[in-house]
This record gives structure tokens, sequence and C-alpha cells, in this order.
């Protein structure tokens, strides 16, 4: 449910991650205290009365409430017999399919690969010369937004380009689930497709990746990775300026909302500990170049994620917290930026930070360069979504052991 404007209306809109329904549900914003109402502890007749305040007394059927709830039902808006069907045939759905098809591709980028790669090319054709990664310098990781390409078109392609005619057997990515999920990681052995081709995952470190993992490290499925636009967006560019040659290995991270409300460090957690360690070793038993890409944005603020005053009030603080938290990740010090986190209670909504921190701890020792660092106004809903791009490198072959803990 977000706040939205239309023909000088206040409205709730609700986003539809899975496409349950076509188009877009809106309601009068008068009728959250009906929606309130909708916790599975009121009755019918608790929301008739409360429709009949609103109206100021005027009688309201209880065929009328019925129906209401039912156009609800219909939408997928309610935790129902008819929700739960309908999710559980989408989980079936996808669960049979070996590839992750691209569902954001017509919407949020060309589906087409001729005029995608024009896209590409002519963003970058935009973008002036930047040596500050030199052609000697080994990439090890990469940080890229999440946002809207659109919104971020010239930022993606200005941290992608400096990949091209380099070599990567192994590309590991590490996404952000935006819905709930179980786990602190969810691995899929789908093959990516993007509008030039299809992606292989690499099974086989995906499986000895779950070897000996404690449980609560992975989710029960891969289902988050359905419409989860935050890996995908990442598949576009990586195809485009790696090639065909490449493997993935596709990890979307969960919340950790439990560790700053307990006050852990998550870098402490055995969860934590192994998936960086099993990760390690592996890409330390691998022969060829691997690289790590973190797909994140960074703060969310205004009405839209839950502040109570427009992004202008906060943007400015918010931007603060960001350039700290910048300075841990280029120093790959995964400690202070959650503890950075902790202090600020993550009050800006920062998705990426999951990722961000596993990506930190295992690029340590890296010298991390910020590229480009932007934000985004939203003004239909007064809020507001910064981005950042960096690159991770060093001197040497990634044939040398991190070595780390």
């Amino acid at each position: 449910m977000i706040p939205a404007q239309s023909q000088g209306r206040r409205m709730i809109a609700f986003l539809d991650p899975y496409r349950l329904t076509e188009g877009t549900i809106a309601l009068d914003m008068r009728l959250l205290p009906i929606l309130k109402l909708l916790d599975g502890t009121h009755t019918l007749q608790d929301i008739q009365m409360a429709l009949m305040r609103q109206q100021g007394g005027t009688m309201v059927p209880l065929s009328e409430v019925e129906s209401f709830l039912d156009g609800l039902d219909r939408a997928f808006l309610l935790q129902s017999p008819h929700y739960d069907e309908g999710m559980k045939a989408l989980q079936e759905a996808f669960n049979r399919l070996d590839r992750r098809y691209p569902v954001h591709a017509g919407k949020a980028y060309e589906s087409d690969p001729d005029r995608l790669r024009h896209d590409i090319e002519d963003a970058e054709g935009d973008l002036p010369p930047d040596d500050r990664i030199g052609a000697g310098d080994c990439i090890t990781g990469i940080v890229a937004p999440h946002i809207d390409i659109a919104v971020a078109r010239h930022t993606y392609v200005n941290v992608y380009r400096t990949l091209r005619e380099r070599h990567f057997d192994l590309v590991i990515i590490f996404g952000i689930n935006h819905q709930v999920q179980q786990g602190l990681y969810s691995l899929s052995e789908k093959d990516y497709v993007t509008p030039f081709g299809t992606i292989p995952t690499d099974r086989a470190f995906i499986a000895r990746l779950r070897e000996g993992l404690p449980e609560g490290t992975l989710a029960p499925d891969d289902f988050g990775h359905k419409m989860e636009h935050s890996i995908e967006f990442q598949t576009i560019f990586l195809h485009h300026y790696l090639g065909e040659s490449l493997t993935i290995v596709p990890i979307l991270c969960g919340a950790i909302h439990e560790f700053l409300s307990d006050g852990k460090n998550i870098c402490n957690d055995r969860r934590f500990r192994a998936m960086v360690e099993r990760i390690n070793m592996l890409i330390g038993e691998r022969a060829g170049d691997v690289l790590l890409v973190s797909g994140v944005d960074f703060s969310h603020v205004g009405p839209k994620f839950g502040h109570h005053t427009p992004a202008a009030a906060i943007l400015s603080q918010a931007m603060s917290s960001d350039r700290t938290m910048l300075s841990h990740i280029g120093r790959g010090s995964a400690e202070d930026l959650f503890e950075h986190a902790l202090t600020t209670q993550d009050r800006y909504n920062v998705c990426g930070l999951p990722a961000l921190l596993i990506c930190s701890r295992l690029l340590r020792g890296d010298r991390g360069t910020l590229l480009s660092y932007d934000s985004y106004d939203e003004a239909a809903t007064d809020s507001a979504v910064t981005y950042a791009s960096m690159v991770f490198s060093r001197t040497e072959s990634r044939d040398s052991k991190h070595g780390y803990i």
C-alpha cells in the first residue's frame, strides 16, 4: 500500500509484485480506517458500523459490505482461500521451469535485443571517458543500482562499461528480495534469460554452496526470483558487456530486521559467516576469474516509504548517512557498515543493506572506487531514492586466495 494522488484525490495504490491482477488497483484514502479493520478480528457488523459512522450515520446494508469485501478478495487483497490458491498456482508453475524469464522486459527496458543494445550504446556515448580503473587492474566486484533503468541508465552503463574486454568465468550476483523471504539468502539454479539469450547458472557451484550451511541460511525455494528485478537488471548489462562465456550464481538477500531490532551484528551470525566461508572456499578452488555483483539501492525516504515528512525534509540527512556507508563499503568493513545501520536503526530504509554487507565482507582487502552517487525524486509521492555505483579492484590476479574469515 502506498499513498498516491489521482486527479486531485488522495488515494491508496496497491503494488502487485506477482501480477495476480491486471492493471493498478487504488482506493480512496478515506477507506483507510475500514481497511485497518480487515485484520481477522472484526466482524461484518463491525465494518458495517464503521462505514455508517464514516457516512454520517447513513444506513449501509450488509450486502454492500459483503460486495465491497468480495471485490477486495477478487483483487487478491485479502488473505483468503482465493489468494492462497492464486499464489499456489504461481509457485507451482515457477517450480516447473528450468529457466527464469525476463518479466520486466518490454516494461523497464527494451525487449528487442537490437533496440536494447542501441539504448546501452547510446547511453555510453553520452558519458565522458573515465580512467579511474586501469586496464591492468583486476576487477573483483561492482556495486550497481537496481532502481528503474530509465532513471539510472547512465549509472548502470558507467559501472558496467568497466567490464568491457574482460573475462569472468563466474559472476555471483547478490540482489535484494523486496518480498518476505524465509532464510537469509535464496539460491536459484534456473538459467536467467535476457533479450540477448540465456545465461546459464553454475549448478555445480550452487550444489556445493548448499552443503553444510546452518538451518535458516537458505530459503526453502527460489520463488522470490520469479518477479524480483534486482538481479534481472544486472543480467542485462552483464550479458551485453561480457557476452556468452560467463555463468552466474543468482542470490537474493532477505531482510535483516531481526539483527537491527536485537542489536546483534550480522557479521557474528553463524549463518552469515558460514555463507561467507563457503563462497570464499569455492572461489579459492577455482582457476578462473570471479566477479561479485551487488545490485542495490541506498536510502528510500518520504511518505511512500513510511516517513511522515516529504523527502526534501530529510534527504540531506539520508545522503550524509549514505556517504558514511559508502566509506565503509569501499574499505570492505562489513562490521562498521552494520554498526552504522544499527546506530540509525535503518531510518532511511537502505534496501540494499543485506547484499552490501555480504559483498563488503567477501571483497575485504580489495580497493573500492566510487564512480557515481545520485538521487531520484518522485514528485507524485514526495519521496526519493538514492543510488550509487562502485568498482572493486586489485593489482594482482584473483587466483590468489582471499583468506577472509
